[in-house]
């Protein structure tokens, strides 16, 4: 079986018996079929391995790194600008705290979204390493001029700024990177790993902050920096980290260096170059992407809006910005402001509500990745969690309407113990379904010779919407109060119709056949309604994948020798 570096995409595809025999029977000792990529070049007589490995979990951990530096800097920052010394330090009053506060956060975000855009062009002539180390480092420049300024606020918005550009590259590289490394069986599993590691990037900022807050004098200037300076830790762990990882196999055999791709994809799996299995997964890459090449004539980002990719572009925004409308990142930034809003009296007592939200997002986003990420694939978890967040949001909603917290309390009422409640329930929901998923979802819906482009605008997205989130929700809390919630809840209602209409179930579907699954166009069809099987479309006629089972089969059935309909394109 020859390599497919060689190989000709203008000309018919020809594929052994043992390549074929899910998709028709054929008369021959081979068979020629026209290129498609619905055509699955993977064997059943080939005995699967275990696909995980030391090198591979080293290989994921660092990229999650770029998680870890996502998460605490976004973390940190609320629970910092609430410290009196922090407040005293830049000038915050009564007057000016919430703009203020709301322009801090909003700066990085600002950043991030200009990040996702200029590393989508980086990362595609230069590599996902390349690129990982300057989010890095620029990233740490940032930091470092955060750290800096006592009562510069010019300054201090330049530093989040700058960190956000690397923040932004950082979240847009890791889930391409992972997606392209993972074995397609543990790919939801890798991809949600960096969903934990923002989590836990977060949980660690919050009770840094609260440690420094209880320890550290307000007096000096301390307090505050500390958390500011740490962001320097995994910036600086993920520059190291890169100079021991390979670069993406499809990358490298998107740019045309098949043989060094074929090499990194046999070091990552730990296998021989000459592996009858990892020779199938080199091949499907090689076929796809000559496919893609011969589809698009050289085009690069126009190709986003071509009628075969519109779909799942506009799908990669809609499930961005949905997850920027739940309101998780009104917690995220804010979660202090909101707890005391709900009655719970102190800065140490909202810091440290603060810190348990943290802890139960990380150990459910764990468990979430442990027990259930390809048992429950996507559609399942994204469908019931925005159900629950909703439900979440307006409860709240409507108990700190109804029955709002005393000026003045001594202690919690049941009424604050409940909302915190339901805001730990809501945490939960999250962490096991719109936390972890999405960017798991939009790293593997693309084409493999558009991903990065179309990968980019969906975080783009997510940081636009970021931004508008925390620059409006300060200011929507000091006008609509509770309602604020029940807006939330709103939002959430309406993700969940998008999920039960639109978004198909990609769990152990290969990169490479991602077309088939998107062939009815923006809304699926009733078939395709099941909330956890995966359902593969050839011309619009439905072949529904059982169990783990993930090859094509001929729905209807063919004789002998002959070529199936669907497959003559």
């Amino acid at each position: 079986m020859a390599l497919s570096g060689s190989h000709d995409p203008t000309a018919p595809r020809e594929f052994p018996n043992y390549v074929l025999d899910n998709i028709y029977e054929p008369s021959a000792t081979t068979s020629t079929v026209t290129s498609s990529a619905f055509v699955r070049p993977r064997s059943t007589h080939i005995k699967e391995k275990k696909v995980s490995n030391y090198r591979l979990y080293i290989t994921a951990t660092t990229a999650c790194v770029g998680g870890l530096l996502y998460g605490y800097d976004t973390g940190f920052i609320g629970s910092a600008t609430q410290m009196s010394s922090f407040e005293r330090d830049f000038g915050l009053n009564s007057s000016n705290s919430a703009n203020i506060k709301g322009t801090i956060v909003a700066t990085l975000q600002a950043g991030c979204f200009f990040g996702t855009i200029f590393m989508s062009f980086f990362t595609a002539r230069y590599g996902r390493l390349w690129g990982m180390a300057l989010a890095s480092l620029v990233f740490n420049l940032g930091a470092v001029l955060q750290v800096v300024p006592v009562g510069d606020l010019n300054l201090l918005y330049a530093g989040r700024a700058i960190s956000g550009v690397g923040v932004g590259a950082a979240s847009m590289l890791t889930p391409i990177y992972l997606s392209e490394v993972a074995p397609r069986r543990i790919r939801g599993k890798l991809g949600t790993a960096y969903g934990f590691s923002v989590f836990f990037g977060i949980m660690i900022s919050y009770w840094i902050d609260y440690g420094t807050q209880q320890t550290l004098s307000p007096e000096g200037h301390n307090q505050w920096r500390v958390p500011m300076g740490l962001q320097l830790v995994p910036g600086a762990l993920l520059f190291i980290g890169v100079l021991f990882i390979k670069e993406s196999p499809r990358w490298l055999i998107k740019r045309g260096h098949r043989d060094k791709g074929l090499n990194n994809l046999s070091y990552i799996r730990m296998t021989h170059p000459e592996d009858p299995e990892l020779r199938q997964e080199y091949e499907d890459i090689c076929f796809s992407i000559d496919e893609e090449f011969r589809a698009s004539h050289g085009a690069t980002i126009s190709e986003m809006f071509l009628p075969q990719n519109r779909t799942r572009v506009i799908i990669g925004f809609i499930i961005m910005v949905g997850q920027q409308l739940s309101g998780t990142n009104a917690l995220t930034y804010y979660a202090p402001l909101l707890f005391t809003m709900m009655g719970l009296t102190g800065t140490a007592s909202s810091l440290f509500a603060t810190g348990i939200y943290g802890i139960v997002k990380t150990v459910f986003s764990m468990m979430f990745l442990l027990f259930l990420v390809e048992r429950a694939g996507r559609r399942l978890p994204l469908f019931i969690g925005a159900i629950a967040m909703a439900a979440t949001m307006i409860v709240i909603g409507i108990v700190l309407a109804s029955k709002p917290p005393a000026t003045k309390a001594s202690s919690p009422s049941s009424a604050t113990i409940g909302m915190i409640v339901m805001v730990y329930l809501f945490c939960i929901s999250y962490s096991m379904s719109w936390g972890p998923v999405p960017s798991t979802y939009v790293s593997e819906i693309y084409p493999n010779r558009i991903r990065e482009y179309c990968v980019a605008m969906g975080l783009a997205t997510q940081w636009a919407f970021n931004y508008c989130i925390s620059r409006l929700v300060p200011i929507a809390i000091q006008n609509i109060g509770w309602g604020t919630f029940l807006l939330f809840g709103v939002f959430n209602i309406l993700i969940a119709i998008f999920v039960f209409f639109v978004i198909r179930e990609t769990s152990g579907v290969a990169l490479e056949h991602m077309d088939n699954l998107f062939g009815t166009g923006f809304l699926m069809k009733p078939s395709q309604w099941n909330l956890h099987k995966p359902v593969l479309i050839g011309n619009a006629e439905v072949i529904e994948i059982a169990e783990s089972v993930l090859d094509t089969k001929n729905a209807k059935g063919t004789p002998s020798g002959t070529c199936p309909e669907q497959f003559q394109r």
